[in-house]
């Protein structure tokens, strides 16, 4: 019986990806852990965001629930950007579960 003949992939669509760099490699370290714990004092619960703004993707606050925050969310991935890593302006105190289901969706 002939072998099946290699599947195409779409156009631009790669074989393997890299693999993931470590959290420490990604700018979590121990400046990182001080900072966040900063500002979860500050901002206390789930979608609390400087400013007053808007939270992004916080179940909890479009639902009016009160949860507290468990951890600092980057309102628009950062990947890799140090500037926009370490910007207090594009980030937001969310609970697990709503950190969860923001990062699930790529955001």
């Amino acid at each position: 019986m002939p072998d099946r003949p290699p599947r195409l992939l779409p156009p631009g669509e790669k074989t393997h990806r890299l693999p993931r760099k470590s959290q420490r490699e990604r700018g979590y370290t121990t400046r990182w852990e001080h900072a966040a714990h900063r500002f979860l004092q500050r901002y206390p619960l789930c979608g609390d965001r400087p400013g007053g703004r808007a939270p992004v993707l916080s179940k909890c606050r479009d639902e009016g629930r009160i949860t507290a925050a468990t951890q600092v969310d980057h309102v628009v991935p950062h990947k890799g950007d140090l500037e926009l890593f370490w910007n207090e302006a594009n980030w937001q105190s969310m609970c697990d579960s709503c950190h969860g289901r923001k990062s699930a969706k790529g955001l």
